[in-house]
C-alpha cells in the first residue's frame, strides 16, 4: 500500500465491527426485499405477455347453440377476417361435487395451448391432466386417481392454460375458484367416450394481428353482430361472445400482478428516505468520534484527497458488499419465496427470471449512490476545517451560548439525564425521526390482515340484501324488490348505478336512503375514495362510447364494498335508453331457471378484494413486518450505540469518582430508554398519517375498488411494546459496553 493510512483500515474495522455489520444489514434486507419483489413481479408480468403468442392466446371466444359447420366456419373466417379453432368442452362432476371442465388435447395444439408443470401429457384413454392450482389446494399429486361421474383417471400431468391464469368457471363470477373447479385435458378418445350431456360449442378466434384495446372493442361488436345474423340464418344461434379483453379469466391475474407493484414501490420509496438518514448519522458520528485523528493527519501533511479516500474506502466497500449479497438473496430464495405467493393464487405458466434493470437501479444502485455521497459530504465537510478546530474537536463554531440552569430540586441522577439529553439533542432529535421512519415501516406490515378482517366486517353489517340477481332479461312479479342496472366508468373504476323502483319507507333493504329528484345518492366507499361532496356534479363515461352523464350529488349511502350510485327509476330511464339490466333484491335465492340468471351477488361477492388480498399478500406482509421489526431494532441499537460513543470520557469519569454501572446505565442507557419510548408513542400516531396519504393514493389512482383504511386499536399497545422490547436488548447489549470502558479515557481527555 502506498498510502500509509490504508494500513488502519482493518484496525478500524475490528474497532467497528459491529457498526458495520449494522450497516450491512440494514442495506442488504430491504434491497433483497424490494429488488426480489421487483424481480419476481416484473418477470412474471414479462412470462405472461410472452406467453400470448407462445402459447397463442385468443383474442376471444364464442358459444353457439349447435356445433358450427366446416363449411361455414370457412365463410366465417373469410367473412370477418378471422382464423376460428372449435375448442369444445365438456363440464362434469368430480368428488366432493367439483366441477371439470374437460378439453380435448388436439384442440389444445394451435390456440390457447396447455403449459406442462409435472409430469406428462396424457396418451391413454385413463389419463387426464389437471390444473396445477387446483391439485395443489386439493393435495393431489400426479400419479394418483382421479374420479369423475364414478369414472375412475389417472392424473398424469399437472397444467396450466393461458385462457385461464384464473379459474373462473363463469365470467359473470365474482371472484375465481381454484378449490371446486378446474380444467382438465383429456385424448381425443376419452373425450368422445364422455357423455355429450353436457357438451358446449365453443369457438376460439384469432384476428390476422394483435389489436389495441379500442379497436379490439369495435371489431368484437361489429362480430358479435355479424355471427349473431348469420348462425341465425344458418338455423343455430349466438349464445354468447367474449374477448380476451373482457374475460377475467384472462385479465384477472395481469390486473393483480400490475397493482401490487406499485404497492411495493411505495414500500421501497420509504426505505430509501430511511437508508439516507441513517448513513448519515452513521457518516457524522464517526466523522465526530475522530476529529482530533483527522486534525493530527492534516498538521502531519496528509491532504484532503488522501484523507477522503481513506474514510471512504469502508463505507462504500460495505455498501457494495450489502447490494451484492441483497440481489443474491433477491435472486434465490425470496424472488421464489415471493413468486410463490403469487402461484398460490393464479394458474401461470412456468416462468423465466428476467434480469431486471429497473430493479437494480432503484433498490442497488441509487441508493449505494446515495450512501457514497452522504458519507463524502459529511467528510469533505469535516476535513475542510482547520487542523486546529479538528484537534480541538471544534467542529461547529460555537457562538456564546448559556447553558440551561437546572433547580437543585431535582435530585443528582434525573439532572445528570436532562444534561446527557441536552448534550446530545442532535442524536436524539435524529433518533425521533429515525423511529418514525421505523414505525411507518412497522405498521404498514401489522395493519393489513386486521383491516382486511375489519373490512369484511363492515361489509357484513352494511350488505344491501343477502342476494342480488342481475337477470338476462326483463321479469316482473318475482319474489324481491326490483331494479334496474348499468355499469359507466369514473376514472379508474367500474361504477354500479341503480335505478330503484323503492327507497326510503316503500323498501324492505334501504330504508336509510333518501333520494332527491333528478339527484342521485353515492355510497360512502365512492365518496371516500375521490372525496366528492354533496352538491357536486360527478361525471361518469360509458366504455367505448362518446357519452358521459352528469348527476348532482345530494347525499351518501353507508355502504362497504361497492362503488355505487343510486338514483331514482324514473331518472333511470330518463337518463338510458339501453345498455341495461334488471335485477332483484331478495332474502333468498329466487326460483327462476338458471337460462335467465346473468349473475347471483352474495355477501362471498362483496369481499371479494380482501379475499384476494388475504390470500396473494397475507405472507408478503408478515415478511414485511419481520424485517420492520429487524429494522426498527438495529436503528435504536445504532443511535443508542452513538449516545455511548460520544460520551465515552464522560463515562469513564463517571467510573472514576466511584460510580457503578447500574448508575451509569440510569444516567444514559434509561435517559435513550425514555427518548426512544416518547418517540415511539409520538411517532406511532405521525406514522399513520403518512401512510393514509399513500394507501389513498395508491388505492384512488392504481387500484379498483375501496378499501377504507382502518388501524386495528391493539396495534398501538403492539407497537409499543415492540419499541420496549427492542430497547431491553440494546439496553443490554449497551449495558455490557458501558461495563468495559477503560478509566484511563477520561484521564486522556483534553476537555475534562
Amino acid at each position: 500500500m502506498r498510502n500509509p493510512l490504508y494500513k488502519r483500515l482493518p484496525r478500524e474495522l475490528l474497532k467497528d465491527l459491529v457498526k458495520y455489520i449494522i450497516m450491512f444489514l440494514f442495506l442488504s434486507l430491504p434491497i433483497a426485499l424490494c429488488s426480489g419483489y421487483m424481480i419476481g413481479n416484473d418477470s412474471m408480468i414479462k412470462t405472461y405477455y410472452e406467453g400470448i403468442d407462445k402459447y397463442t392466446l385468443e383474442d376471444g371466444h364464442f358459444i353457439t347453440t349447435n356445433e358450427i359447420s366446416s363449411d361455414l366456419i370457412s365463410s366465417i373466417e373469410k367473412k370477418e377476417n378471422i382464423k376460428i379453432y372449435s375448442i369444445n368442452y365438456k363440464d362434469e362432476t368430480a368428488l366432493l361435487n367439483h366441477t371439470v371442465r374437460i378439453y380435448k388435447i388436439s384442440d389444445r395444439d394451435n390456440i390457447n395451448k396447455y403449459c406442462v408443470h409435472n409430469g406428462n401429457i396424457p396418451t391413454k384413454d385413463n389419463e387426464i391432466a389437471l390444473d396445477r392450482l387446483y391439485l395443489e389446494n386439493n393435495k393431489l399429486n400426479v400419479g394418483d386417481k382421479y374420479i369423475i361421474n364414478n369414472k375412475e383417471y389417472i392424473i398424469s400431468s399437472s397444467i396450466s392454460l393461458v385462457d385461464y391464469s384464473c379459474l373462473f368457471k363463469n365470467n359473470t363470477d365474482s371472484m375465481f375458484n381454484a378449490n371446486s373447479f378446474t380444467i382438465a385435458l383429456v385424448n381425443d378418445n376419452a373425450f368422445n367416450n364422455i357423455s355429450n350431456e353436457h357438451l358446449v360449442y365453443d369457438y376460439a378466434y384469432l384476428y390476422p394481428k394483435r389489436l389495441e384495446k379500442n379497436e379490439a372493442h369495435e371489431n368484437n361488436t361489429e362480430l358479435t353482430k355479424n355471427l349473431y345474423k348469420t348462425l341465425l340464418l344458418n338455423g343455430n344461434s349466438l349464445d354468447s361472445l367474449l374477448a380476451k379483453e373482457d374475460n377475467q379469466a384472462i385479465q384477472f391475474s395481469i390486473e393483480d400482478l400490475e397493482g401490487d407493484l406499485t404497492m411495493m414501490l411505495v414500500f421501497g420509496a420509504i426505505i430509501v428516505f430511511g437508508l439516507a438518514f441513517v448513513f448519515a448519522l452513521s457518516a457524522k458520528s464517526q466523522i465526530e468520534r475522530e476529529a482530533k485523528s483527522i486534525g493530527t493527519l492534516k498538521a502531519m501533511g496528509y491532504n484532503r484527497f488522501e484523507l477522503l479516500i481513506s474514510y471512504l474506502i469502508l463505507p462504500t466497500i460495505t455498501t457494495l458488499l450489502a447490494g451484492i449479497f441483497g440481489n443474491i438473496l433477491a435472486y434465490t430464495w425470496l424472488k421464489e419465496y415471493l413468486v410463490g405467493l403469487y402461484y398460490h393464487s393464479y394458474s401461470l405458466p412456468v416462468y423465466t427470471t428476467f434480469y431486471n434493470a429497473k430493479a437494480l437501479l432503484y433498490t442497488t444502485i441509487l441508493p449505494i449512490i446515495m450512501v457514497f455521497i452522504i458519507n463524502l459530504l459529511v467528510v469533505l465537510k469535516t476535513i475542510s476545517l482547520p487542523s486546529l478546530n479538528l484537534l480541538r474537536n471544534q467542529l461547529i463554531i460555537k457562538k456564546n451560548k448559556k447553558v440551561m440552569k437546572l433547580s437543585h430540586k431535582i435530585n443528582f441522577i434525573s439532572r445528570y439525564q436532562i444534561r446527557v439529553v441536552l448534550q446530545n439533542k442532535g442524536t436524539y432529535i435524529a433518533l425521533f425521526f429515525g423511529t418514525l421512519f421505523a414505525t411507518i415501516i412497522l405498521l404498514f406490515g401489522l395493519m393489513m390482515d386486521p383491516l382486511l378482517n375489519h373490512y369484511k366486517e363492515e361489509v357484513i353489517k352494511s350488505q344491501i340484501a343477502p342476494y342480488q340477481t342481475i337477470l338476462k332479461v326483463d321479469m316482473d312479479d318475482l319474489d324481491g324488490e326490483k331494479l334496474y342496472v348499468k355499469t359507466l366508468d369514473y376514472n379508474n373504476d367500474e361504477i354500479m348505478i341503480f335505478g330503484l323502483d323503492k327507497y326510503g319507507d316503500d323498501s324492505k333493504y334501504l330504508k336509510n336512503i333518501n333520494i332527491e329528484k333528478n339527484k342521485v345518492v353515492i355510497a360512502s366507499g365512492l365518496k371516500s375514495k375521490y372525496n366528492l361532496k354533496n352538491g357536486e356534479t360527478i361525471k361518469l363515461v360509458e366504455e367505448y362510447a362518446d357519452k358521459t352523464y352528469e348527476f348532482v350529488i345530494s347525499d351518501s349511502y353507508e355502504t362497504t364494498g361497492s362503488l355505487i350510485v343510486f338514483m331514482d327509476k324514473d331518472l333511470f330511464m330518463d337518463t338510458f335508453d339501453s345498455g341495461y339490466l334488471t335485477s332483484y333484491f331478495s332474502d333468498k335465492k329466487l326460483d327462476i331457471a338458471d337460462d335467465y340468471v346473468y349473475k347471483i351477488i352474495t355477501l362471498d361477492d362483496l369481499i371479494v378484494i380482501s379475499n384476494q388480498l388475504s390470500d396473494s399478500m397475507g405472507k408478503v406482509f408478515v415478511l414485511f413486518t419481520a424485517i420492520s421489526v429487524i429494522l426498527f431494532t438495529l436503528l435504536i441499537f445504532l443511535l443508542a450505540k452513538i449516545v455511548i460513543e460520544k460520551n465515552q470520557s464522560q463515562i469513564s469519569m463517571l467510573k472514576i469518582i466511584g460510580y457503578d454501572t447500574f448508575n451509569i446505565n440510569k444516567i444514559y442507557n434509561v435517559s435513550t430508554g425514555i427518548i426512544t419510548i416518547l418517540s415511539v408513542v409520538i411517532s406511532t400516531f405521525i406514522a399513520q398519517f403518512f401512510i393514509k396519504i399513500a394507501w389513498d393514493l395508491v388505492l384512488r389512482y392504481k387500484m379498483k375498488g375501496w378499501l377504507d383504511f382502518y388501524i386495528a386499536p391493539y396495534l398501538y399497545p403492539m407497537i409499543f411494546g415492540i419499541g420496549i422490547g427492542a430497547f431491553l436488548i440494546v439496553y443490554l447489549i449497551e449495558s455490557r459496553k458501558i461495563s468495559r470502558i477503560n478509566l484511563s479515557l477520561a484521564l486522556k481527555d483534553d476537555n475534562l
